[in-house]
């Protein structure tokens, strides 16, 4: 079949795909791409399904002269398929009457439950019940035959761009997700992990951890009452903000440091020894005087601590952990109060 059997005529059916708005389409789109350059240094990369071989080989002819890359030529829906999950193809130009049990229709639904590949349909039929069910798979272009060349470059264009402004969306909107999630797991007063973000985040800790050691840290922040009582609850907020500075401080980023609620911190560790539980413990009053030592605030900062070691990660509990390091914790502030009684 000569060429211009092919491209000397045209029609673009506009379609819609669930979360793009408007015709897929349109003389705005085609002012648009009319001038696009398509011979860019890395080509789109398209399956090419069609059942016709001369038409098949003309299309190909086509598309490479038109700067994309044919990677792969289909005749059969299922043959499709499968090669669309070998190839990962950035769109596919898809005939929708094709010999076997598989039509071009059937093979597009089958190639997006795989990704979410941009398909353009033809078809030499323009009835009514073809184009919904060509419409249902949410294609980014439907092309009558015969069409011209440049409805072909125009529809692949819009598809393109269409396809990767939904995608960018798409990336934005998880991103946006994410953050508000990570946001509910962070205490807004310090900007350390909440309950929730410790727990959340110290579970899946214990679960994975294999060769390393931890310890779990339980600490108060001494006379928070006194200070909100004398100095204000905004003199207290500050001072629970530099207990969790400090706390920034003496703990590593791999660390899970959280304040659990009023004046009650807790870290989960990672340790290279049994140890390192007096080394942290050393560090954290080295870090406290020197912040004492340096800060010009009405109040000192005092932490209680007291810690535990974690035996077998993934047999343990948070819950019975935080209980052992905060009667650790008593343990110490009696023993203090002995000492200055």
């Amino acid at each position: 079949m000569r060429r211009s059997n092919l491209y000397d005529r045209s029609r673009v059916t506009p379609a819609s795909s669930p979360g793009l708005e408007g015709p897929l389409v349109n003389a705005e789109d085609q002012n648009l791409f009319a001038n696009a350059d398509s011979g860019a240094a890395d080509p789109i990369s398209i399956l090419l399904v069609e059942d016709e071989g001369v038409i098949a080989r003309d299309l190909e002819d086509t598309l490479i002269r038109l700067g994309y890359r044919v990677s792969g030529i289909a005749s059969e829906g299922t043959e499709a398929i499968e090669m669309a999950r070998e190839l990962h193809p950035e769109l596919v130009v898809m005939d929708v009457n094709l010999r076997g049990d598989v039509d071009g229709i059937e093979a597009a639904c089958a190639i997006q439950e795989d990704a979410p590949v941009p398909v353009i349909f033809l078809t030499g039929h323009s009835d009514t019940e073809t184009l919904q069910r060509a419409v249902l798979t949410g294609p980014l272009g439907y092309l009558i035959k015969p069409f011209q060349e440049d409805d072909l470059r125009c529809a692949i264009e819009v598809a393109i761009h269409k396809h990767r402004s939904y995608l960018e969306r798409r990336e934005r909107e998880e991103q946006l997700r994410r953050s508000a999630e990570n946001l509910s797991l962070v205490d807004e007063l310090t900007q350390l992990k909440n309950r929730r973000g410790f727990f959340e985040l110290g579970e899946r800790a214990l679960q994975s951890a294999r060769r390393d050691q931890l310890a779990l840290f339980f600490m108060d922040l001494n006379g928070l009452k006194q200070i909100n009582d004398t100095l204000g609850h905004m003199t207290g907020d500050e001072a629970l903000r530099d207990t969790a500075e400090v706390l920034r401080n003496t703990f590593r980023g791999s660390d899970i440091v959280a304040r659990l609620g009023g004046d009650e911190f807790v870290a989960l560790a990672h340790l290279h020894g049994e140890r390192d539980i007096d080394t942290l413990c050393v560090r954290l009053r080295e870090h406290l005087r020197e912040f004492n030592a340096t800060g010009q605030r009405p109040y000192q900062v005092d932490i209680s601590i007291g810690a535990t070691l974690v035996d077998a990660p993934a047999a343990q509990n948070l819950e019975e952990l935080i209980a052992r390091a905060d009667e650790a914790m008593y343990q110490e502030k009696r023993a203090a109060s002995v000492r200055h009684s």
